[in-house]
């Protein structure tokens, strides 16, 4: 898929991937439940170049969340936007944001698999990698 388009839920601030396929993982890091009272669902379009923020800068709310990291909210409806790692330039965006992206979703990928806790499972069979990037079977 190219120029894949995503905004929030108030439709004020709007992102695109200019090149993707259709893959979603699930990060169950404590920052991401507690972020979001449960997995985030995201797509990994790497680094800034992929990517086009088409975001108003009075609305949108950051939080750097560890040093490296910075997390972007939208600052009207408070949807999740993305995470940012500063230093490798690498984003990851909130799957929801993408209607098209999600329609045909394949989710193989689990990470922090090892902070997951026991209340939910996923039925998909995914890879699953614990919060030191070692596989777990």
């Amino acid at each position: 898929m190219e120029n894949i388009k995503g905004s929030c839920l108030c439709g004020k601030n709007h992102v695109m991937i200019k090149r993707y396929g259709n893959f979603v993982y699930s990060c169950h890091c404590d920052m991401c439940r507690k972020m979001t009272a449960g997995p985030v669902m995201a797509v990994d379009p790497e680094k800034s170049d992929n990517v086009e923020l088409q975001l108003d800068a009075e609305l949108v709310t950051y939080y750097q969340s560890s040093p490296d990291v910075e997390r972007a909210f939208c600052a009207t409806c408070g949807t999740y936007l993305f995470w940012h790692h500063l230093v490798r330039d690498h984003y990851c965006f909130n799957a929801e944001l993408f209607p098209e992206i999600i329609a045909d979703a394949q989710f193989g990928l689990q990470v922090f698999y090892d902070r997951k806790p026991n209340y939910y499972d996923f039925a998909n069979e995914t890879k699953k990698f614990d919060s030191h990037w070692q596989e777990v079977e």
